[in-house]
């Protein structure tokens, strides 16, 4: 059990005295953190695990080795995640195709198991273009004129007849906008081309910028859509919550499975 100090200032007549009351809180109980993935395009399966920090610990996550992972497809292929570094595993050279299907299930070191919902392997949908605009943003720059900045979108054809969900991932200069959910699903327009904007972003003149299109499964849009709400609101959200993952147990996280195609662009 840890303390926090609060102070509390009190006023005594004309004279100003500072008092520290210590409260007992308890440490955050410790939950297991899972990212689970599988890029049913190239065949390759990447799961994280880690644990929660306790309410007053570090941001630094404690690694789970030592845990036995089986992929298992529609195919009745058993394929077994090996680690590859602490808190790391991988799988390489998965057969896998669109309208199938894989689980996961993870033992971990103190016998816990966990088991993954049967997720569908969705239709890749390719990168059709992506196109920049300038907008005039901020004040002026140096000398006297408007900063020039870029907005970004990306367009693509929605996949007819069935139901289909995206993630947009942004890559600025090799760096991964880890920030930016952009998030699509076809429900208001299927069959139809989808042009989305990167919005609360601009890029600058010289930018270059990789978008990957990930096509995924519901579960895996749900959780992200979730995410990016909670963090998106900010201070104006409810209550705080985890998002709801497809994993059994009182555990964290998601097994997601996509297909991506990828295009560049310079800013110019």
């Amino acid at each position: 059990m840890k303390k926090i100090s609060l102070f509390m200032l009190l006023f005594c007549s004309l004279t100003a005295c500072e008092e520290v009351i210590l409260l007992d809180l308890d440490t955050a109980t410790q939950r297991v953190v899972i990212e689970a993935n599988l890029d049913a395009g190239k065949g390759i399966c990447t799961v994280s695990l880690s644990k929660t920090s306790g309410f007053y610990d570090s941001n630094n996550f404690e690694k789970i080795t030592g845990a036995a992972i089986l992929l298992t497809t529609s195919g009745e292929a058993n394929i077994p995640v090996i680690q590859d570094a602490d808190g790391h595993y991988s799988a390489t050279g998965i057969d896998i195709a669109p309208g199938e299907s894989a689980r996961l299930r993870i033992e971990l070191p103190n016998g816990q198991v966990i088991e993954s919902e049967t997720v569908p392997v969705p239709y890749p949908a390719p990168l059709d273009a992506l196109m920049t605009e300038k907008v005039e943003t901020g004040g002026p720059s140096g000398n006297g004129t408007s900063e020039a900045h870029y907005m970004l979108t990306a367009k693509w054809q929605d996949i007819p007849g069935q139901s289909n969900y995206y993630r947009l991932k942004i890559f600025q200069n090799d760096a991964f906008q880890s920030g930016t959910y952009i998030l699509s699903d076809d429900r208001f327009g299927d069959g139809l081309p989808i042009v989305r904007p990167v919005i609360r972003q601009t890029f600058q003149q010289g930018d270059v910028l990789r978008c990957q299109l990930m096509s995924v499964n519901k579960s895996y849009y749900d959780y992200f859509t979730e995410l990016a709400n909670v963090e998106g609101r900010g201070f104006s959200a409810p209550t705080p919550f985890n998002p709801n993952g497809n994993l059994s147990g009182e555990v964290l996280g998601y097994f997601g499975i996509w297909q991506a195609s990828e295009k560049v662009i310079v800013v110019e």
